[in-house]
């Protein structure tokens, strides 16, 4: 199967479903979000970490970018 990383990929915020296009997700309802999570070495990929090297997040910055945009924006600026 081949994937190009410009591709688009719709997940459930809240359960995380994945989905090949947007829409309802048939677990729980709620609207997918769209997302491209970039090439395989592309910095967006990882989580948040901080000057320390400490990790603050679990989730990948391009993840986190498209549910808690501000919240995102707020850690990077620290």
């Amino acid at each position: 199967m081949s994937f190009s990383w410009d591709e688009e990929i719709y997940l459930c915020p809240s359960c995380l479903t994945p989905g090949g296009e947007p829409g309802a997700c048939p677990e729980c309802g709620n609207a997918r979000v769209g997302c491209r999570p970039g090439d395989p070495d592309d910095p967006c990929r990882k989580p948040i970490i901080d000057a320390q090297g400490r990790v603050l997040t679990r989730a990948p910055l391009w993840w986190l970018r498209y549910t808690v945009t501000q919240l995102t924006n707020y850690m990077q600026d620290e």
